[in-house]
């Protein structure tokens, strides 16, 4: 309900979410499996319907334009209306829910007396978990958000969890019933993102010297710690590495009137190394590989992730990652192997690890190719099929269920 599938990567809310449904869309399409994906019109440009895959297309609601994501749970029973209205007008009968964010989980709670079907649903982040460890000035997720996950936690038929940490948390912190948690870890796309050539790939992203590149790739806002990774680079280059760059892909992140962009620009310029950190903006998704081969060093300090899906296309292209030791990133990098973790968020610790790696070559292309041997673990194909396998006992469950009350009715 908060972004859309098809919308520009980095983006206000729009990250591994927005990859995560046009994969598996993709990925069922292949298999003969329909989707619709309800999601609100973000521009006035959005058509009513656009093919996301042969078999699947998504539908454009009119619902809280303008509003921010906290303001947006007003708005479910108003899209869950639409939506309900769309497949009565088609005369069309779902088999599954499939709702992904708390508040898409809502309009999935509203939507499912309707609908009869059954109900999975994936939570991308947690509001309990984000709250253990914020950054400063960040804002906690407030209440309403709490609330609203733990009742789905305790009403979803199935509740996928991208790490056995996210599932454990679903149990301990909200109560769900752990015959009803799976985990399902999302992919990466293998024939998008692989190794490739280092020179020519910092002639396509406009970096053809050799000076040594760190890379930073997501949405700018204080929970991925760009912060960290820029006073990093600050002592770095006041040591032995003067003409080093950190490159931004992403968008700003506005909190109310705050932007991240310019508080970030304002710490880089306090820190007199502003010349040195380029903001790129968004970058086409099928055009990060090439950021990720031309970097020496993939940096991803957030605070919290559910799945380090950034992590986990850099290792794919031969990037060794020095990430924040959380628990979604833990389920991907392995410290000392395809890259290293820190706990905590202390830049000079970064500093060090980045520094060994930009001091030692061998040593960063060995954790490279590790990084790309692991990334072969994770593919979208063995995503979709244990969700198909999940799905279809759902489905036969769901349909054996209403069998018997017809039975027992007549």
């Amino acid at each position: 309900m908060h972004t859309s599938p098809t919308a520009s990567l980095g983006q206000n809310a729009n990250g591994g979410l927005n990859v995560y449904v046009r994969e598996v869309c993709s990925a069922f399409s292949d298999r003969g499996i329909a989707t619709d994906v309800f999601t609100r019109l973000q521009t006035r440009d959005d058509p009513a319907l656009e093919s996301l895959a042969p078999l699947s297309r998504v539908i454009y609601l009119a619902a809280g334009n303008g509003l921010d994501k906290y303001s947006l749970i007003n708005e479910a029973p108003a899209f869950a209306a639409q939506v309900g209205a769309f497949a009565e007008i088609q005369s069309l009968q779902y088999d599954l829910l499939f709702s992904h964010y708390w508040l898409s989980g809502e309009v999935a709670c509203l939507l499912r007396p309707q609908l009869a079907a059954g109900w999975a649903h994936v939570a991308h982040t947690l509001g309990l978990v984000k709250n253990k460890r914020l950054a400063s000035g960040a804002r906690p997720e407030p209440a309403s958000r709490i609330r609203v996950e733990g009742e789905i936690a305790q009403q979803a038929d199935l509740l996928i969890a991208s790490t056995s940490d996210e599932g454990e948390e679903l149990v301990n912190s909200y109560g769900a019933s752990p015959d009803r948690v799976f985990i399902v870890p999302p992919g990466v796309d293998l024939a998008t993102f692989r190794p490739l050539d280092r020179a020519e790939s910092r002639r396509k992203i406009g970096y053809p010297g050799g000076g040594p590149l760190l890379l930073f790739v997501g949405r700018l806002e204080r929970l991925k710690g760009v912060e960290i990774a820029i006073r990093a680079l600050a002592l770095l280059k006041g040591r032995a590495y003067p003409d080093l760059r950190l490159l931004i892909v992403g968008e700003d992140s506005r909190d109310g009137d705050e932007s991240e962009k310019d508080r970030l620009m304002s710490v880089a310029s306090s820190l007199a190394v502003r010349d040195h950190v380029d903001f790129l903006g968004s970058v086409a998704h099928h055009e990060l590989p090439y950021f990720y081969a031309a970097a020496d060093v993939c940096v991803m300090p957030s605070y919290s992730e559910s799945f380090g899906l950034v992590a986990l296309e850099a290792q794919a292209c031969g990037s060794p990652v020095v990430a924040s030791g959380v628990p979604g990133l833990r389920s991907v990098v392995r410290d000392e192997v395809s890259g290293y973790l820190i706990d905590g968020d202390d830049a000079a610790a970064y500093a060090d690890r980045i520094g060994r790696l930009l001091a030692d070559r061998e040593l960063a292309q060995q954790m490279g190719r590790r990084g790309s041997l692991l990334a072969q673990r994770f593919s979208w194909t063995r995503t979709a099929d244990r969700l198909e396998e999940l799905f279809d006992r759902a489905v036969d469950r769901d349909q054996t269920v209403q069998l018997q009350t017809n039975v027992s009715g007549d």
